[in-house]
């Protein structure tokens, strides 16, 4: 049975909070000690992803004297997937929420306390939006940052200082001197290669004047072929009297 002193209080109480929260106040048991609802809406001109907490609250047999007992609950959301900047409060942001308003009520014994409950799980919630929001955005902002350096380096490369070029010189010395070593190997090789087969290489090479004909037919023609119009042609008899004639003078001599 609760005592009539505090029953006026938490009537009284409630038809105050009935006037503040037309709509956002849902009685649950209307006999003393009430239990009621608030619809609690979170949310910071843009800045934050807004959301719904129902703070329900059922008195005590001696309430204001003692906390009520209370709950926070997050609604289900209609609103479309965060992003990723978009923070959204948990089952730990809750039981954390739930702390610091008992925090609060305990400053409040002796008083109604319940407007202030409501109010300050507001302030609270949008408190811890944003900050969980502005550690998303940073989150954010780093990655962009490291994926702008990287794909910076890829045309900046590595900066030469003094010791990273007498490094690379040393190395290069070492593999241009091997470099050198090795052609010069390999043309000893080939040299000694053409010294001891070049000369069997080139008889190979001489074909025979059989072989000449056999490739090339046009060889064999008549010499006939390859006289040219206005070539002189010669008479082979003449060569045969003039070696006669030539005879007969030399046994008249004798």
């Amino acid at each position: 049975m609760v005592d009539a002193h505090y029953a006026e209080e938490q009537t009284n109480e409630v038809e105050i909070l009935q006037s503040i929260y037309p709509t956002e106040l849902v009685i649950l048991r209307a006999e003393v000690p009430q239990k009621f609802a608030i619809s609690v809406d979170v949310e910071d001109d843009g800045e934050i992803r807004p959301c719904n907490l129902q703070l329900t609250v059922e008195y005590t047999e001696t309430y204001p004297d003692t906390l009520p007992l209370f709950e926070i609950t997050l609604s289900p959301s209609t609103l479309a997937p965060p992003t990723e900047i978009e923070a959204e409060l948990n089952d730990k942001d809750l039981s954390d929420l739930t702390d610091k308003l008992r925090e609060l009520g305990e400053e409040c014994l002796g008083m109604a306390m319940v407007f202030s409950m409501s109010t300050g799980l507001k302030e609270v919630a949008v408190q811890r939006l944003t900050e969980k929001t502005a550690d998303l955005v940073r989150k954010k902002e780093e990655k962009t940052r490291r994926e702008i350096e990287a794909d910076q380096a890829k045309f900046i490369g590595t900066p030469v200082t003094r010791a990273s070029f007498l490094e690379w010189k040393a190395k290069f010395d070492v593999e241009f001197k091997d470099h050198l070593s090795r052609l010069a190997s390999e043309a000893g090789e080939d040299r000694f290669k053409r010294a001891a087969g070049g000369s069997k290489k080139d008889e190979d090479r001489r074909l025979t004047g059989r072989q000449l004909f056999e490739q090339d037919r046009s060889l064999a023609q008549s010499d006939s072929t390859f006289i040219a119009d206005g070539d002189v042609a010669v008479d082979a008899s003449l060569f045969v009297k003039e070696d006669a004639g030539l005879s007969s003078d030399a046994d008249s001599d004798e």
